[in-house]
């Protein structure tokens, strides 16, 4: 799948060369393509954040403890995620930070129970400057050290961060793992795509290779240079000089690639950008367009959502034993806004309508260029007070005078 999504396709590899004839080959990576578009989709607008119970600090804290994080991390995680099926995270603590490891399927497994939770979780991995394999076995009580024969070469180190939790996060695209992906969808139209496309193209290519023949004539091989130089060529009544060229259906060949790319972009429930549009085209035409390819990014997202929970569980035990405060994991709501055209004067007058009907922090939420309510609602606080006092120093002044 991984060389799949780096261009590395059965197509491309094994492709039937031609001795002394033109062996192109063209690489049309539509699944790397369509997995970053559903990310595009999912996350190119940040997540934000909000408290079931209204409590501001756990927010602030969710955001300060986590910022040291990179910033494409999600990112990346639902693009490994969309490409294996499922894709792990895990958590450990360094320099008395948490952090986190994206780690994908080729580098790491786990075994759950009847319950579905996570007994072990084996990863494999390479030390720095060092060819050697080494595997971590992480349960709910130690971290144990093995080389690449299962052979101990350390003391198992205590796990005692995350309260017994075996510290992962599985983020896994649904309960098929990796059968319900993208890969399994269009490896075999991806394959045909590109030998198609590579074939027509050496065979456009070798029309340069094209030949001149002589019918009911002898020509000798001294006089071609004097031919080519004149541009005359002289032959018997009978003889006959023509080009022999390839007759080449484009038709059927434009209609063949057409084919394949339209079953590919079908079953993928994805649109074909590149299609022009009419200059007029509202955006809600164009979000109706991309009816398909919404639900199943919001599916991508409930995979994240369902991350985020088991995460911030887990952050919320560190930062219990390591500061003592007492947050429930359970009052962080996630919010994700897909990255689609979005009419946010429509959203306004809605909002307007409902006066004071809705909260503030909920209203701020649905605009799509609001990334944090909460941090939005603290600063047309901030700005109201100094607005506030502005004004009272101007009363004050205006008595004075």
């Amino acid at each position: 799948m991984y060389k799949y999504y780096k261009g590395e396709t059965d197509a491309i590899s094994n492709y039937k060369m031609v001795t002394k004839r033109s062996n192109n080959k063209i690489n049309t990576n539509f699944l790397k393509k369509f997995i970053n578009e559903e990310v595009a989709y999912s996350l190119a607008n940040k997540i934000t954040y909000t408290s079931r119970l209204g409590d501001e600090k756990i927010i602030n804290d969710l955001e300060y403890y986590t910022c040291h994080w990179s910033k494409k991390h999600d990112s990346d995680l639902l693009r490994y995620t969309l490409l294996f099926g499922f894709c792990y995270e895990l958590y450990y603590v360094k320099n008395n930070e948490m952090k986190v490891r994206i780690i994908k399927p080729t580098d790491g497994c786990h075994y759950e129970n009847e319950d579905g939770e996570t007994i072990y979780f084996f990863r494999e991995f390479k030390k720095d400057f060092k060819d050697d394999i080494y595997i971590d076995v992480y349960d709910k009580e130690y971290i144990y050290h093995f080389d690449s024969n299962f052979k101990e070469i350390e003391k198992p180190t205590v796990n005692n961060i995350f309260n017994g939790n075996v510290p992962i996060s599985i983020c896994k695209r649904s309960e098929e793992l990796g059968k319900n992906t993208i890969f399994n969808d269009i490896k075999g139209l991806q394959d045909a795509y590109e030998t198609n496309l590579s074939d027509i193209s050496n065979e456009i290519s070798d029309f340069r290779n094209a030949y001149l023949t002589f019918s009911e004539c002898n020509i000798k091989e001294d006089d071609l240079p004097r031919m080519k130089e004149l541009g005359i060529l002289q032959v018997n009544g009978d003889g006959k000089i023509e080009w022999l060229i390839k007759d080449m259906n484009d038709t059927f060949v434009q209609n063949t690639l057409s084919s394949i790319k339209e079953n590919i972009y079908k079953i993928t429930s994805h649109i074909n950008h590149n299609e022009k549009m009419q200059s007029n085209t509202s955006s809600l035409a164009v979000v109706a367009r991309l009816i398909s390819t919404e639900w199943i990014c919001s599916q991508n997202n409930d995979s994240i959502a369902d991350t985020l929970f088991n995460r911030y569980k887990l952050l919320c035990i560190w930062l219990n034993k390591k500061y003592g405060f007492d947050y429930d994991y359970k009052d962080i709501k996630a919010k994700f806004t897909p990255k689609i055209p979005h009419n946010d004067l429509v959203v306004a007058n809605i909002l307007s309508q409902l006066g004071d009907k809705l909260s503030t922090e909920t209203g701020l939420s649905q605009p799509s260029f609001i990334d944090n309510p909460h941090a939005e609602m603290e600063k047309a606080k901030k700005e109201q007070e100094i607005v506030s006092e502005g004004e009272i120093l101007l009363d004050e002044s205006k008595d004075y005078n």
